[in-house]
C-alpha cells in the first residue's frame, strides 16, 4: 500500500488533505483513484489507513479508516555520528542507515576527513540529506523520518555524547561489538561513531576513551566508511529485534 508522511500534525475533522508533490504523485504517477486506499504516517510513530474521497490533480482528500501505532520502528533509538566522506558517499550512508533503523544522523568532521566544513554549502547538504532520509523512510515503511542534525567537530561530538555509545575502531583487538551489545541489551538509546576513509587518528581514539566512550572491533575485516554503519545497524537489529 502506498505510504506518505504528513507534515502537519493532527487530521482535520477525520480527514487529511494532501497537496503539492505528494498529491501530484498520487494522481499522476501512481494513477490512484477515488476509493483506493493508502497509508499516512504522522512522523511520530502513528499510521493512518485512509481512503481517497476526493482528488483534482492538485489536492487529494483522504478519509481516515483506522489509526494504529507503526510496527516497523526498532525498540532502541540510535544516533549515528558519521565522519563526512568524500563525494556522494554520504547520500548512500543516509539512505541505508534509515532503512536499517537509525533515528538520527550527525555529520562529523574528524581529523582525517578529506571534506572540510563549508558554511555556504552546509545548508544545501543538510537539505539534500533530509530529502534522502524522507524518501528512504517512505520506501521502507518507517514510522518516523530520521533527523539529519547540524554537523559537529569530532571533539565536540565525543564530549557532548551521552548515554550508551561506542566508537568503531579497526585497531581495537580485545573488545568486540557482539560483547558490547550483550552488555547494553536493556538500553533504550545508543550512539555510535564511524570514522572517515582514513580512519581515526590515535589521538581521537584516546579522546573518546577519556570521555568514557569505548572502542569496539567489528570483526576481522576492515570495513569502508560507507559500509561500517550499515554493518553496525544490522548487528543492532539482530540483537534487539530478531
Amino acid at each position: 500500500m502506498p505510504r506518505f508522511f504528513l507534515s502537519a500534525g493532527e487530521p482535520d475533522g477525520g480527514s487529511f488533505i494532501i497537496t503539492g508533490e505528494d498529491a501530484r504523485h498520487i494522481s499522476f504517477s501512481l494513477r490512484m483513484r477515488h476509493g483506493e486506499r493508502l497509508t499516512v504516517c504522522d512522523g511520530e510513530g502513528n499510521d493512518y489507513e485512509c481512503e481517497i474521497t476526493n482528488m483534482d490533480g492538485q489536492t487529494v482528500t483522504l478519509g481516515i479508516l483506522e489509526k494504529h501505532p507503526t510496527v516497523t520502528e526498532p525498540p532502541i533509538a540510535i544516533r549515528l555520528y558519521q565522519s563526512v566522506p568524500k563525494g556522494d558517499k554520504f547520500d548512500y550512508i543516509v539512505q541505508k542507515a534509515v532503512e536499517l533503523g537509525v533515528s538520527e544522523i550527525v555529520p562529523v568532521y574528524s581529523a582525517r576527513c578529506i571534506v572540510k566544513p563549508d558554511a555556504k554549502s552546509e545548508e544545501k547538504r543538510l537539505a539534500r540529506l533530509g530529502r534522502i532520509a524522507q524518501e528512504a523512510a517512505k520506501q521502507c515503511g518507517r514510522g518516523i523520518i530520521p533527523r539529519i542534525l547540524p554537523h559537529m567537530r569530532y571533539a565536540d561530538a565525543v564530549r557532548s555524547a551521552t548515554g550508551e555509545r561506542f566508537l568503531c575502531y579497526e585497531d581495537e583487538r580485545a573488545y568486540s561489538l557482539r560483547v558490547y551489545l550483550e552488555e547494553i541489551k536493556e538500553a533504550k538509546t545508543l550512539g555510535f561513531f564511524v570514522g572517515p576513509e582514513g580512519g581515526y587518528d590515535p589521538a581521537e581514539v584516546r579522546l573518546a576513551h577519556e570521555c568514557g566512550i569505548p572502542s569496539v572491533k567489528l570483526g576481522p575485516r576492515i570495513l569502508r566508511s560507507e559500509t561500517a554503519s550499515g554493518f553496525v545497524l544490522s548487528c543492532i537489529a539482530y540483537a534487539t529485534e530478531l
